[in-house]
């Protein structure tokens, strides 16, 4: 349920927020319309912030016209999702590289905490936490190598592989072995080898891409039932 939002000087963004996290979690599904009254009426504002954020989400790929019906919730098409998980392991290998030629002891721990942490939502069944995770376990990857851009980049397309996550909400112990692939990418970036770190964390986004791929495809057959 969309919740309504507290008026501020920063009401659109807070829109956009609230927008966008109920694209990403599901809440606003695949191909429902959005009607800028009826947001604007559920969220407590005007319709200036509304239209404002629905053009944003627009541009960033959430968001897509549908002739009469206006604007419609984009759909996790497999080109889409084959061009995102592309992109991310030409930019996760090059941060696991970055990363493995900065990491410190201490980085170690730091990231097997995180993985604790993945694997304890995985087995609790808790989704939106293990995508919290995965989040934190790559973004931390991005942060110790120490590339701005490659950080940048990586967090402004993370809801849309969130989105993708959030795919296999039915089955989220399916999600157990993306948090060996971690340890094994930690483990080399933590034993600084630069060339097998590399290598793991572009296998992970193959194998990520892959996994999406099937969940598209049954979604597909689903509807077609």
């Amino acid at each position: 349920m969309i919740s309504k939002v507290a008026p501020t000087p920063q009401i659109t963004d807070t829109v956009y927020e609230t927008l966008r996290e109920a694209i990403c979690d599901g809440v606003l599904a695949p191909d429902t319309r959005l009607i800028q009254d009826e947001l604007a009426e559920r969220l407590g504002t005007s319709r200036q912030p509304v239209h404002l954020a629905m053009q944003q989400l627009k541009k960033e790929g959430f968001l897509v016209e549908a002739g009469r019906r206006g604007l419609v919730v984009a759909p996790l098409d497999r080109g889409f999702a084959a061009e995102l998980y592309e992109m991310r392991a030409a930019l996760d290998a090059a941060a696991a590289i970055a990363a493995a030629r900065h990491a410190s002891p201490a980085d170690r721990a730091r990231g097997e905490r995180i993985i604790c942490e993945g694997r304890a939502a995985v087995a609790e069944g808790d989704l939106a936490a293990m995508a919290s995770a995965d989040f934190a376990f790559h973004d931390f990857i991005y942060t110790l190598g120490g590339n701005r851009l490659i950080a940048q980049t990586a967090r402004m397309n993370w809801h849309h592989v969130r989105r993708s996550i959030m795919l296999l909400a039915g089955e989220p112990t399916k999600l157990g072995p993306f948090w060996d692939e971690h340890d094994q990418i930690l483990q080399a970036v933590a034993s600084r080898d630069p060339d097998a770190a590399a290598q793991l964390a572009q296998h992970h986004a193959i194998a990520s891409a892959r996994i999406l791929a099937r969940g598209l495809e049954a979604q597909d057959e689903k509807a077609r039932a």
